[in-house]
Parts: C-alpha cells; sequence; structure tokens
C-alpha cells in the first residue's frame, strides 16, 4: 500500500475502498495512530488554532470568557491554545511572541494590569497578525476590540442606588493604568 492510499485512508477520502480504508484505520487504532492536525494543517496551509492571552485563568469573568470562546471555536473546527500573563508584562510579551511563532490564525487578549502600553501589539497588528484586544483594551490599536460598557454599567449602578436613596456611595475602581476602571469610575 503506498503512502498517499495510507494518508486518504486516514482521511477518510471517499477515493479510497471502503474495505481498504477499514483494515488501515482499524490497524491506527491498533497501534494508537493520532493525527497531527498541525502538520496536517501545515501542508494545506491552514492552521486553525487560536491563541487566548488572559491576566489569570482564575478569575470567573476570564474563565467564563474561555470557556465561551473555546465553545465557539471550537464548533467551527478551531483548536485553542490558552496562557495566562500572571498579570506581568514580560510574560505578555512572551505570550503573543509564541502563539505568533506557532503561527496561530489569531490572538484574543485581555492585557495585564503592568503593561505600559500598546506598543508590542501595534507591533505584531502592524506585521500582519491578527490581535483581538477584550475588556482590557488599548483604544490606540487600529482594530476591533471587544468591550463593555463600562462608564454606562458604573452610571446605571450609581444611578440606581441614589435613586433607592443612597448618599454615600463608594468606588473600588481598580488600577488607574487600566482603561475600563478608569471608566467604571468616571460612571
Amino acid at each position: 500500500m503506498t503512502p498517499s492510499t495510507l494518508s486518504r485512508a486516514l482521511a477518510r477520502s471517499p477515493l479510497v475502498k471502503e474495505e481498504t480504508r477499514f483494515v488501515v484505520l482499524a490497524k491506527a487504532k491498533s497501534i494508537g495512530y493520532e493525527r497531527n492536525m498541525m502538520a496536517s494543517n501545515l501542508r494545506k496551509a491552514v492552521v486553525k488554532t487560536v491563541g487566548i492571552i488572559v491576566p489569570r485563568i482564575n478569575r470567573q469573568f476570564f474563565s467564563n470568557v474561555i470557556s465561551g470562546a473555546e465553545s465557539v471555536l471550537n464548533e467551527a473546527g478551531y483548536n485553542v491554545l490558552i496562557c495566562q500573563t500572571m498579570e506581568q508584562f514580560g510574560k505578555e510579551k512572551e505570550a503573543i511572541s509564541t502563539l505568533i511563532r506557532n503561527q496561530v490564525t489569531g490572538i484574543l487578549m485581555s492585557h495585564s494590569i503592568e503593561t505600559p502600553d500598546s506598543g508590542h501589539i501595534k507591533k505584531a497588528v502592524d506585521t500582519g497578525d491578527r490581535v483581538v484586544p477584550f475588556d482590557r483594551v488599548f483604544y490606540d490599536i487600529p482594530d476591533a476590540k471587544i468591550v463593555n460598557d463600562n462608564f454606562q454599567g458604573a452610571y446605571t449602578t450609581a444611578k440606581l442606588l441614589i435613586d433607592q436613596g443612597y448618599k454615600r456611595i463608594g468606588s473600588i475602581a481598580g488600577y488607574a493604568s487600566t482603561a475600563g476602571y478608569c471608566e467604571r469610575l468616571a460612571g
């Protein structure tokens, strides 16, 4: 049997006779063969992997984002690679670099608290990599962003408390270096 016939049988191609495909798949299963999706995608010049970078996986918000994104991406035939920065700028830069070296289709990311500016993200975008910031974003990145209306959410909450008669309302806004936290405080 030729290597191309084996490959077609493993890919369940209709060009291979059913009995040949059955024999090949049975043997593959018996030896524990797993298809190398990375090699297959590279051969086709298609990478169906998306990277997700979050500050901390153990935060409910970020774990919910990962779960939802992974569900939608898996359904569309994509794999997901998850990186966490532990709120460290150096780890964030390394995560972006690692994902780009692994030729992911795109990156969803929420930057760390330590991240001083968008320079490293802009560099990735400028070289053609698809980076979509979410939650914590820099507004000077030219492409799509996924954000909550932090101002309106905080405003609505404060107004509700005021309407209920509360007069001394406090806010734990977060880091002043992060746009979303500043928007909540302003709201």
